[in-house]
């Protein structure tokens, strides 16, 4: 819940959600990934591509969340972890 008296979400409730269907999405792209049924050098290099972009949607859905707890100054701030977080 966002807190706004309308109900709406904030910029760090949107930025979870964002990163939360990245998260997913990755997933779905590794499971129907693993569902083909095909085989050989063209097939390996597919499904090398395929993870590396899984990998890229979870590396960005980590930088939302990071965002979102930057946004509301909560625990998991960057800088609070020991990161070093840009501005």
């Amino acid at each position: 819940m966002s807190g706004r008296p309308d109900g709406a979400r904030g910029p760090a409730d949107g930025l979870r959600a964002h990163a939360a269907g990245l998260r997913e999405r990755a997933e779905r792209l590794r499971g129907a990934c693993e569902a083909l049924d095909w085989k050989g050098p063209q097939a390996d290099a597919f499904r090398a591509r395929v993870e590396e972009l899984a990998l890229r949607c979870g590396r960005a859905a980590e930088g939302l969340a990071l965002s979102a707890a930057e946004l509301d100054g909560g625990p998991d701030r960057p800088e609070r972890r020991g990161r070093y977080f840009m501005r």
